[in-house]
């Protein structure tokens, strides 16, 4: 049975398991457009409502199969997209997030969207190779702030937020101008840097240090993303990988969370999406779902006890043994 928290400040109310675009934009692995608009039904049919999609999630393909999924179901749904800002849109920031938002509408079937979020990491400095940010592009004059509140005004967007990548100086910098509403963060069983209170992780990935305490001294609502540690915190990953990439250390590492399947959980995958339900800072997750069957998988989760203590310090024991995988 679904159960729902409160996103933050937004006041909204969102289901804890909520539904990842990355999947019906063909993302993670090989799926239909038919069976990425039932999955969505299927989600609405079970009590999810936090839908969180972005244009480059298929070039616009989950955007489509969302609106497609939601059509009957619109004022019901809680639905978040993003846009993604370049270098050369910095000359003139709110013509670009106009139409990117303009296209979302278009291919959501809506109106509105209940919240916008920046989808560029923000570092201390802006970096053309990543398309990073600075927390001056954001918040400073002609910025994205500016841009988001003027969408605001028109009624396109009810809440704005940000992706919590980036350099933790200039993510919290953004976060306490108090402009923004709610912040992703990367959290699972694997990558726990968001806490800020462990020994970090090397990743590729910028995970900034304590933005999850930080968000909640802000009242920011939490998305959680990642959960499933993109594939590695399942049962197989669904997709080709390099044998070198940051994906393949993840597989190796989940295979020291084996002892998870003795639990309540039947996969691997429960597991991991039970660990971040089991957080009161996460209002909400977001794996990304490609099917009708992850979809009760996942919803699945919602019926089960929580890990247990002695699973729950194994899993301590094990991220502090980084997995038993020698870093190189």
């Amino acid at each position: 049975m679904m159960n729902y928290r409160t996103l933050g400040r937004t006041g909204l109310t969102v289901s804890a398991m909520g539904f990842g675009g990355g999947g019906i934009g063909q993302v993670w692995g090989p799926t239909t457009d038919e069976e990425c608009v039932r999955a969505v039904r299927k989600a609405f049919d079970l009590g999810i409502n936090f839908f969180d999609v972005a244009p480059s999630y298929g070039r616009g393909k989950a955007e489509e199969n969302l609106g497609k999924g939601l059509k009957a179901h619109r004022d019901q749904a809680v639905i978040a997209t993003k846009v993604r800002l370049r270098n050369e849109h910095l000359t003139d920031v709110e013509a670009a997030v106009r139409s990117s938002l303009e296209e979302s509408l278009r291919l959501l079937q809506t109106e509105w969207v209940d919240l916008l979020q920046l989808h560029n990491r923000i570092r201390n400095k802006r970096l053309a190779q990543d398309a990073s940010l600075g927390a001056e592009d954001v918040l400073g004059s002609g910025g994205v702030l500016e841009a988001f509140r003027r969408l605001q005004q028109e009624g396109k967007v009810r809440f704005v937020g940000i992706t919590g990548y980036g350099d933790i100086e200039s993510l919290a910098e953004v976060i306490e101008s108090g402009g923004f509403d709610t912040v992703q963060i990367h959290y699972n069983i694997i990558h726990q840097n968001c806490l800020g209170s462990k020994t970090p992780v090397v990743t590729e990935w910028p995970q900034p240090l304590g933005i999850l305490p930080l968000a909640g001294e802000h009242n920011l609502g939490v998305i959680g993303i990642r959960s499933l540690a993109a594939g590695a915190l399942t049962d197989a990953v669904d997709r080709p990988y390099q044998p070198d990439s940051e994906l393949a250390g993840d597989v190796r590492k989940a295979e020291a969370l084996r002892f998870l399947l003795k639990g309540p959980a039947r996969t691997l995958s429960q597991a991991a999406m039970l660990f971040v339900l089991m957080s009161e800072q996460i209002h909400t997750q977001v794996p990304g779902f490609k099917s009708v069957a992850e979809v009760e998988e996942a919803v699945g989760c919602l019926d089960l006890p929580p890990l247990s203590r002695s699973d729950l310090e194994n899993i301590e024991k094990q991220y502090g043994d980084n997995f038993g995988v020698v870093s190189p």
